[in-house]
């Protein structure tokens, strides 16, 4: 019998939709670094735009469907932030948010009445282009192994070497760091739990901020 895939329950009234299975591993990572409460069920929607058709649905299905109450979306900013805002707002528009018109650089909520409560981060910090990796690459809190890697990897790219797209330059830098630690190319999830990657960053406090913030506050609306 095959076992149940991991982050595909999404029978909770507060739920965080994220963009795969690495995105799922790091924010479980963070929350048993920093102990949050188990008040929230993590789920793998997919890439982003399956995030976007999964909250639609939920809202929807919170119309009497489904216990549902708190509802977060973690994004990758990609290579436009902006743009990856706009869409989002655009879809909640459709469902009858007032949608304020600024990104909060420490994650946003949204609190309509008589719907889901809605967060929303764009990785890595709301404020820049990135991914998931980018978020990661800053938690990795080590100027000299970063500038150190820099130059390797300008230099494989000079040498065509490497071949990897610009935008994916976070993903080379931390997967070559985890590459070089004793206990070789570690899951990110794993990275955290071994600190190799920093749970205590700013950034990383930031988003655990915003996860009780959005979670553990009492924004049920009437």
């Amino acid at each position: 019998m095959m076992s149940k895939k991991p982050f595909k329950d999404d029978k909770a009234n507060k739920l965080l939709l994220l963009e795969g299975i690495n995105d799922c591993h790091v924010v479980a990572a963070l929350c048993e670094a920093h102990k949050l409460p188990q008040v929230f069920k993590i789920y793998d929607a997919g890439g982003c735009e399956d995030v976007l058709v999964k909250l639609m649905a939920l809202i929807d299905a919170a119309d009497g469907v489904q216990d549902i109450n708190t509802i977060g979306i973690v994004l990758d900013a990609d290579d436009n932030l902006m743009s990856t805002w706009q869409s989002v707002i655009d879809n909640l528009a459709k469902k009858d948010y007032l949608i304020q018109s600024e990104l909060n650089k420490n994650g946003t909520i949204l609190i309509q009445q008589g719907r889901p409560t809605i967060g929303i981060w764009l990785m890595p910090n709301n404020q820049i282009n990135g991914m998931l990796e980018d978020f990661c690459q800053i938690l990795l809190d080590n100027p000299v192994a970063l500038s150190f890697i820099e130059q390797c990897l300008n230099q494989a790219k000079t040498q065509k070497i490497a071949t990897f797209k610009d935008v994916h330059r976070a993903k080379a830098i931390i997967h070559t760091y985890l590459a070089w630690q004793d206990e070789l190319a570690k899951p990110l999830g794993q990275a955290i739990t071994a600190k190799i990657l920093n749970p205590n960053h700013q950034l990383a406090l930031t988003f655990k901020d915003w996860l009780l913030d959005l979670f553990g506050g009492n924004h049920a609306s009437p």
